[in-house]
């Protein structure tokens, strides 16, 4: 019978885990490699602190390389990866006393289940320099907001509004259920619109 390394991972990661389970520096480099942006990506977004980036990815990278034995197939790959830097983002800044900046962009696109897409909609003619430099200012205000948010709300807002992360990912990724996603994010939306005034 087929050892049960899952449907969640096509084969070519399913190949990889096993590799890096076996011992091998050269498939772990791999992974490195794969992965790399990703991990990257999840730290400034939660961190916002470009400096704080690569360490910080090192520190993540030598989790998984420690834990990969007991990745077990039961999730994606990208979704155990962002469960460990989550886990050392949180104690990052719990030891530091850190909030994080958010990378603030406008959301690429406005679609069902994105009724944050506050920045977005301010103002559809930015060529206008009044509309601009307002979009600029509320984004800042935004920012500061969410960064004022305890870590159970600005942890699923920025999974949701920034990475764009589905409900179920999240909820995988958190260990909670859908609802509660649901409830968080709803929660956080209304805190923040609360104290932007929209």
């Amino acid at each position: 019978m087929a050892q049960k390394v899952d449907s969640f991972n096509p084969p070519e990661v399913q190949a990889l885990i096993a590799r890096c389970q076996a011992g091998d520096i050269d498939a772990f480099e791999e992974l490195v490699a794969r992965y790399q942006k990703y991990v990257f990506n999840i730290v400034y977004q939660h961190l916002g602190d470009p400096g704080e980036v690569e360490d910080a990815a090192q520190e993540i990278f030598l989790r998984i390389f420690k834990s990969i034995r007991r990745f077990r197939g039961t999730s994606s790959l990208e979704t155990w990866i962002y469960r460990i830097a989550l886990n050392y983002v949180r104690s990052f800044c719990r030891r530091r006393k850190l909030l994080g900046r958010l990378f603030v962009q406008p959301p690429a696109r406005t679609g069902e289940g994105h009724s944050f897409d506050v920045v977005s909609s301010l103002a559809a003619d930015t060529l206008d320099p009044a509309a601009t430099a307002e979009h600029r200012r509320l984004a800042e205000e935004i920012v500061e907001v969410v960064n004022q948010l305890s870590p159970l709300y600005r942890e699923v807002l920025i999974m949701r509004e920034i990475q764009e992360l589905g409900y179920e990912e999240i909820a995988e990724i958190l260990g909670v259920s859908i609802g509660t996603v649901k409830s968080r994010i709803k929660r956080a939306r209304d805190l923040v619109r609360q104290k932007v005034n929209l």
